[in-house]
């Protein structure tokens, strides 16, 4: 039950996120019902249908007023959002899934395990037989046209109808098939996405894309890692989505038609270099310390409460080195740092512990993944493990790509490590005879633990020289926080991972 409560939360949109994230024709829109309705804290909005600029449909987990009142409201408006009416519909239940059409048609489905159809923009209501057997809740709904469809079940139903769901065909699912298995007990078979295109149905089943022809039902992974699925019965084509934002376009037959590289989201730039910092200045007086101060985060306790949290301790350690020797270390490395606003991929050596820490890191993932099986894991939208890359390192890093490096780098460096997110850091304070402090920080540091970030007397930039990085590993103990991040195992597994999704082709299967 309790893992039942957790996915369903995290399937309702409330009223609060969709505001947030909608544009402001939206905003203006969602703010006009909720002023006129007062949207209390049991309602639930999951879909918002838009057939015309005037006329659209609200739906979700909405009643009357309480959490035990029937929850059998839609939210109309024809007049753009001015006005709206409560409609009621023949059922009870949290409407997970619809689909609409803009002529007016809309089917919903939910936790009453019925699928409820309008063919007037949702202002009268007709209740179709329940279209799984054995029953299971309906949590994806695709039309073809107003009679051809398909629905996937919250619990691994899957059906078809050719009459508008008055009565349907039970067909096998990939986990039916075998495709994937489920050892542990687990409610991960979810069905999240159907569509059809001509003969070919494409489905989204506990995160696992598959495709069949209707006739007969045999389902069959694609070639390349596909995390996401689109069709466009207009232009007849579909948009497969992949791995690295590569996007492959295919026809009804499935033959390629072109790909391309989507755009991020957001899109993450290599840090630059900020000021001016006067090294020369700092460097002409000695180093008389060197102080080193390294944080990890340490498992606490769990926080009480209907949710589960984790709490954590802060584990710093300190380490102060009076070497006349070191100094010496520091400051021909400060001397030299150069102030790369990218990496530069001739000033990257990998040693012996670098290649052991990546097969750590490598088999770590193994075993991650194969755990994750006996719940339900088949990864069709990640890169295979077991290509010969991924056993070969050096094949990628002897002779490094300066392009490969730049788009590593820049793909997760808008996920930097932070001090405010329980991720481990270090500060090192170089001091001088004359008592001025330069500081060495992770504060955007990520894989190898690069950038490293200078300041001085208010000044600062970002360094990918990774001469840094090498000194600090000779300078701490084995073991002490942070030694882990002074490795490179992480960066040579990300290399490898995107030579494979840059040399990735989609191929047909026949």
């Amino acid at each position: 039950m309790k893992f039942l409560l957790l996915l369903l939360s995290s399937s309702m949109i409330s009223y609060s996120f969709l505001f947030s994230q909608a544009g402001k024709e939206d905003q203006m829109i969602i703010n006009s019902l909720n002023a006129q309705f007062k949207l209390n804290k049991y309602d639930k909005v999951v879909a918002v249908m838009q057939f015309n600029k005037d006329t659209i449909l609200v739906s979700g987990y909405l009643g009357d007023s309480t959490f035990n009142a029937p929850k059998n409201v839609v939210l109309q408006t024809l007049d753009g959002g001015t006005n709206w009416q409560k409609i009621y519909f023949k059922g009870d239940a949290m409407i997970y899934t619809t689909h609409y059409k803009k002529e007016g048609k809309v089917w919903m489905g939910g936790s009453d395990e019925y699928i409820h159809y309008s063919n007037d923009y949702g202002t009268s209501w007709t209740v179709k037989p329940k279209p799984f057997d054995p029953v299971n809740r309906i949590y994806s709904i695709f039309m073809t046209d107003s009679l051809n469809g398909i629905a996937g079940g919250l619990s691994n139903g899957l059906a078809i109808t050719r009459d508008n769901w008055q009565t349907a065909k039970q067909i096998p699912s990939p986990l039916d098939q075998n495709k994937f298995r489920i050892i542990e007990n687990s409610a991960r078979n979810d069905i999240s996405k159907v569509q059809i295109l001509d003969s070919i149905i494409l489905i989204n089943q506990n995160n696992h894309i598959y495709y069949s022809a209707l006739h007969p039902i045999a389902w069959k992974a694609f070639n390349v890692p596909t995390n996401n699925f689109s069709v466009n019965q207009s232009k007849k084509t579909i948009d497969l989505y992949s791995i690295g934002n590569k996007v492959y376009v295919l026809d009804a037959s499935l033959d390629l038609l072109a790909s391309y590289i989507k755009a991020d989201e957001f899109t993450g730039e290599l840090p630059e270099k900020k000021d001016s910092v006067d090294l020369s200045a700092f460097l002409s007086s000695k180093i008389k310390l060197v102080h080193i101060k390294a944080v990890k985060y340490d498992f606490d306790k769990v926080a009480e409460g209907c949710i589960p949290v984790n709490l954590y301790k802060e584990n710093e350690k300190n380490l102060t080195i009076q070497n006349p020797a070191s100094f010496s270390a520091f400051k021909n490395a400060l001397a030299a740092c150069n102030p790369y606003e990218q990496p530069v991929a001739e000033s990257f050596k990998f040693s012996e512990p670098d290649l052991a820490d990546y097969f750590n890191y490598y088999n770590k993932l193994k075993a991650q993944r194969q755990e994750e099986k006996a719940w339900g894991g088949d990864f069709t939208n990640l890169i295979n493990l077991d290509q010969n890359l991924f056993l070969d390192p050096k094949q990628t890093i002897a002779h490094l790509d300066q392009r490969l490096l730049d788009t590593v780098y820049r793909k997760f460096s808008i996920y930097p490590f932070s001090f405010m997110f329980q991720e481990p850091y270090m500060i090192v304070d170089v001091v001088n005879s004359q008592s001025d402090t330069l500081k060495i920080t992770s504060k955007y540091a990520n894989l190898f633990s690069l950038p490293w970030t200078i300041e001085y007397k208010g000044a600062s930039f970002e360094t990918y020289d990774p001469n840094i990085t090498l000194l600090l590993k000779k300078s701490l103990p084995q073991g002490f926080n942070y030694f882990d991040k002074l490795f490179a195992g992480e960066l040579i597994y990300r290399l490898i991972e995107q030579r494979l999704i840059n040399e990735m082709k989609y191929i047909k299967d026949n």
